[in-house]
């Protein structure tokens, strides 16, 4: 009998391996199990003779004719042909295969591109990190997905950094190994392959759980495999527990995609077997070593393995619990989905495809302002009102009493299935909201914190997901819903507002600020609680000693919807769209803008403010002046931009293409989506070195303080300027 957490699996060739981790050892359990996919067709003789061509047959292990539910919208079970293949591996070359023999649609293929070791956990409803007792290959139950309040094993982690010897200013895979650092066990010899030895011997002396790495999916490890092969041990590269399983590097480099807004760029993961690599680069969630813990939550509540959970996309998360609900329904995961949109009337898109409501706001500064904002709105429209792909226009409820308003589409009366997999999403989460509030111990708090932004992150998403043409259990006209709930929501919360002699000064979406002259704390909360009575939806509310709504920077009598700053009526700062915000701004100008604002913080009203400009202004002196004295720290000056364009891909003469060629000369491929990071040289060149990478930067280098004093007035000049 084994009693432990389930700490990771993965599949190997036609075998399952499962760890389970305790405070006293790791265990491994291995299983004979290969994964299945499934197909379905209109012609019973094509499936019949599927299964005797003999392009399929050397992959097939088994062929069943089972009962499933196809597509999302079926109400009833079907036959269709169920293929157990040989290897893990070869699941994605079979399916290609099958589609190859005929038309396209003539065969629809099903539970294809799902991680083998992700179906299993669904199949046999385990999760990662929950507790197990195990016997006989029996496993009960010791904990709760739901439970927020769950214990962990102790884990054994480790920091690993790779340091090459290198004469050019970037590190290339040629060049031979200077040090590695195991915490803060240093490895050092004249031996290059000696060194790489001892790292592996140390690893598996220490037997850590994890190993975390700044760069370790596109430097420590492809550094390592290259050093290992020219040294001939590429062999004894084991750092998983799996023995005869060296690290091997990968031939794809990674992809680079575009996702709300931007482009994106996401290396190829280095995964261990049995062992746990955190790239903390390449982990959406990453920001300190606190972090980690929204990590097991993602895991744990989203079953997903943790090396998968570090980097997978947030909608990555989202549809995994989609999966898991779809197999405990016997609902079928389609490879290439082929919902399609309900025509619409050109009248018909117009009110349809409008979004969210925005309401421009007041510019300028307001005193004793509320802002009110629904909780998890459209996760919470998602899961109240139903809206999943198969649930709009439904076939089984023509008559259904449940419309979407202004669009007038009929909701079905069966639960979807995206509210459904939405719900342990938002229940933890309204959970994890009552601990941050009442937690006094101060470990705990942090973790509940942590727990709370993963789950944040996932319901902001599952939004546009819904949205998503490549989204497996996605419909454009289920997004279109929820925004048309949204707009309702939030009309009908103003005018609620507005009839209680409340003025509306900004409206987004899901919030809308407001003030009454003279009005109470207790007058706001009252309003809270009639909207939320009348709309059915929960509000959570701040009140704000002074509010500051500010202009475009090209245009002063133009309003921006998402810029804006105040002081809540506990002290605490709100920022939004200015520079100390941004993730692209260096820390000095955040630093001096946050200094000020922590000033402004203290001042009850707008006069405050105003009397506190000159004490503000004298802020922005000393760090002028550590400017001109050269005395700031080259690190804090460094501005950090994602690039939407790569080496060779730039036309146009500016900065980012300025550092991307410079890393080119150095010999670094910069791809799109990729960070870029410089400190401004001498922005009065006209062409290239007005920038230059940290990279490249030498110990005599000296920054531009004539540019860099320039955009400190600008930075300054958002926060003073709106109460001179």
């Amino acid at each position: 009998m084994i009693t432990g957490w389930l700490f990771d699996a993965y599949s190997l060739e036609d075998r399952i391996i499962l760890w389970i981790k305790n405070n006293k050892k790791t265990h491994r359990i291995e299983k004979q199990w290969t994964p299945s996919l499934y197909v379905a067709s209109d012609s019973k003789s094509k499936l019949d003779r599927l299964q005797t061509n003999p392009a399929i047959k050397p992959f097939v292990k088994q062929f069943n004719k089972v009962n499933r539910i196809e597509k999302v919208s079926d109400l009833t079970k079907s036959k269709v042909l169920q293929i157990t293949v040989k290897k893990s591996s070869e699941l994605i070359m079979l399916a290609k295969n099958i589609e190859r023999l005929d038309k396209f649609g003539a065969y629809r293929l099903y539970n294809v591109d799902v991680p083998p070791e992700q179906l299993y956990l669904y199949e046999n409803n385990l999760y990662l990190l929950g507790k197990y007792q195990i016997s006989n290959d029996t496993w009960n139950e010791l904990s709760n997905i739901n439970e927020t309040n769950y214990d962990l094993p102790k884990f054994k982690k480790v920091k690993l950094e790779i340091h090459s010897k290198t004469k050019q200013h970037i590190p290339k895979f040629t060049d031979a190994i200077d040090k590695i650092r195991i915490d803060d066990i240093t490895i050092k010899s004249d031996s290059e392959s000696q060194m790489i030895l001892d790292c592996v011997r140390m690893i598996r002396k220490i037997n850590p759980d994890f190993i975390i790495t700044s760069n370790g999916d596109t430097w420590d490890f492809p550094y390592l495999v290259q050093r290992a092969s020219e040294n001939k041990i590429l062999d004894t590269l084991v750092f998983g527990r799996e023995p005869n399983h060296p690290i091997i590097r990968s031939k794809r480099k990674g992809n680079s995609y575009f996702a709300y807004g931007q482009v994106h760029f996401k290396p190829t993961a280095v995964k261990l077997l049995g062992r746990i690599h955190i790239d903390q680069s390449n982990c959406f969630i990453w920001e300190h070593e606190h972090s980690i813990h929204g990590l097991y939550e993602i895991a744990r509540t989203c079953r997903l393995p943790l090396q998968t959970a570090a980097r997978a996309s947030i909608g990555k998360c989202m549809s995994s619990v989609q999966f898991y609900n779809a197999t405990r329904r016997g609902l079928l995961i389609p490879w290439k989905p082929t919902v399609s949109e309900i025509f619409k009337t050109r009248k018909n898109l117009f009110i349809g495809d409008r979004g969210g409501l925005i309401l421009e706001p007041r510019v300028g500064t307001h005193e004793n302002v509320g802002e009110l904002d629904f909780v998890s709105l459209f996760g919470n429209i998602m899961l109240h009102k139903n809206i999943s792909a198969e649930t709009i226009n439904c076939k089984c409820c023509p008559d259904s009493k449940y419309l979407v308003p202004e669009l007038g589409y009929r909701i079905c009366k069966r639960k979807g299935i995206v509210p459904e997999s939405l719900k342990i999403l938002l229940s933890k989460r309204q959970q994890y909201s009552a601990l941050v509030e009442t937690t006094k111990d101060d470990k705990k708090l942090e973790t509940y914190k942590q727990h709370k932004a993963a789950l944040k992150w996932i319901l902001v998403t599952s939004f546009g997901y819904l949205g998503f043409n490549n989204a497996k259990f996605g419909r454009i006209d289920a997004h279109m819903a929820v925004c048309a709930f949204a707009r309702k929501l939030l009309l009908d919360a103003i005018h609620i507002a507005e009839d209680e002699g409340f003025e509306i000064l900004h409206g987004i979406v899901d919030s809308i600020w407001i003030h009454k002259d003279n009005a109470t704390k207790n007058e706001y909360n009252k309003l809270k609680e009639k909207i939320a009575k009348e709309t059915g939806f929960d509000l959570s509310l701040d009140v704000y000693d002074w509010m500051v709504f500010l202009s475009s920077k090209n245009n002063k009598i133009t309003p921006v919807p998402n810029r804006y700053f105040g002081t809540k009526q506990n002290g605490r700062i709100k920022i939004r769209g200015i520079e100390a915000r941004r993730h692209d701004t260096p820390k000095f100008f955040k630093d001096c803008q946050l200094e000020i604002l922590k000033l402004f913080s203290t001042c009850k009203t707008v006069s405050d403010v105003k009397e506190a400009i000159s004490e503000a202004k004298s802020i922005q002196e000393k760090y002028y002046q550590q400017l001109l004295e050269h005395k700031v720290p080259l690190e804090d000056l460094i501005f950090t931009n994602r690039v939407t364009r790569g080496t060779n891909q730039n036309k146009n003469n500016t900065v980012q293409s300025d550092v991307i060629n410079q890393l080119k000369w150095e010999g670094k491929v910069v791809e799109p989506g990729e960070k870029i990071r410089y400190v401004v040289h001498d922005y009065s060149r006209k062409k290239s070195k007005r920038v230059i990478p940290i990279e490249v930067i030498k110990s005599d280098f000296k920054y531009d303080a004539k540019r860099y004093s320039e955009l400190l007035e600008k930075c300054c000049k958002s926060v003073i300027e709106p109460f001179e």
